[in-house]
């Protein structure tokens, strides 16, 4: 028996899957000078306020967003991504494409492996990914199999082919496989950051389009720069972990000029019918197995979405006590991190109460 989604999932994938066809865009002039669109889009909803001499319509917005999608969606069977795990050789020359290659190796290392795009098969596996679970929750043979090719970092190399015309470049260009790719089985998998990077994708659009300030929020995901014409800072509110949507929340902080991504399992798992035991969507890069972990949401704030997004997840990896020390040799990120249980009480943890 395979395990089932939780149900708000479900709900929530009965309107538009994941980085799927649904966009809608709707954008108005306020009595404060500013652009105001919102919409639907991931199957979640984006939020974007535009301050200044900005070019920019709702159009606009629906366009970089079905750009991204095409880049990045492993639904999409025609994306970029889905090119780059299948048989077709295909030389990662998209910007947005080579910017997740990029980010993904650097958090990998930043991580120490914690964070692994490789992580793809066993993703699906588990019926986080596209389609529905196909791995038994007590099948390690297939499990293990599933991880020989989890780890390998031979897909580095693409990542170096998006500056200039190297060998490997050249390689591709050429129909044949980059130097380490040769006959390689390794799938990527990007989503644990790629929606944090779509957020950085529209703030940059927006300021190439005169936009002097914004607050750019999708799926929870957000990012705002330059300074608002009140001179008020822009202010996020950080949900308390709880099944459905909450209007409850565990702080509110001020984000200028930076980025906030949050991740949890408390509405992303599996459920085992025959148990009744719930799979997190965190897991395990060495083991493959979903993880126990003792950080029901985390919170990371940095200097871009597409980071904080692939922090906030490795927190929920890393447990507590390892995220705060990594936050210890970081000092320019900020972190809230939540602990405990509904029934039991939560306990809240935030960096910046240390200070």
């Amino acid at each position: 028996m395979t395990l089932v989604a939780n149900p708000y999932l479900l709900r929530k994938a009965a309107s538009a899957a994941f980085f799927g066809a649904m966009l809608l865009a709707v954008g108005c002039q306020s009595s404060d000078d500013a652009l105001h669109f919102e919409g639907e889009a991931q199957a979640t909803t984006f939020h974007i306020t535009v301050y200044g001499d900005a070019r920019v319509e709702a159009s606009d917005i629906q366009r970089w967003l079905a750009e991204y999608n095409h880049v990045a969606s492993p639904w999409d069977s025609t994306s970029l991504i889905s090119a780059l795990n299948g048989p077709a050789v295909v030389a990662p020359d998209h910007p947005y494409l080579c910017e997740l290659l990029q980010i993904g190796r650097a958090l990998y290392y930043e991580t120490e492996g914690v964070l692994d795009p490789t992580l793809a098969p066993v993703i699906e596996a588990w019926g986080f990914g596209v389609g529905p679970a196909t791995l038994l929750p007590g099948d390690t043979m297939a499990l293990e199999t599933l991880m020989q090719h989890v780890g390998d970092t031979s897909w580095f190399s693409l990542a170096h082919l998006c500056t200039g015309n190297s060998p490997a470049k050249l390689a591709l260009d050429q129909g044949r496989p980059a130097p380490g790719r040769e006959g390689t089985r390794t799938q990527l998998n990007f989503m644990s950051f790629s929606q944090g990077h779509s957020v950085d994708i529209v703030c940059d659009s927006l300021r190439a389009r005169g936009a002097s300030a914004a607050f750019v929020e999708i799926g929870g995901e957000v990012r705002t720069f330059g300074v608002k014409p009140d001179g008020s800072s822009y202010k996020v509110g950080i949900e308390l972990p709880q099944q459905g949507k909450s209007t409850d929340y565990a702080q509110t902080v001020e984000l200028n000029e930076r980025a906030l991504a949050t991740s949890g399992n408390y509405r992303n798992y599996k459920v085992d019918p025959a148990t009744g035991a719930h799979y997190g969507h965190t897991l395990d890069a060495k083991t493959g197995w979903p993880i126990q972990t003792d950080v029901l949401s985390a919170t990371l704030i940095g200097p871009s979405c597409a980071e904080a997004d692939g922090m906030a997840t490795a927190a929920m990896a890393m447990g507590m006590e390892k995220t705060k020390q990594w936050l210890a040799q970081h000092p320019e990120w900020d972190a809230l991190l939540i602990s405990g249980n509904e029934a039991e009480g939560l306990q809240v943890w935030a960096s910046w109460n240390l200070e």
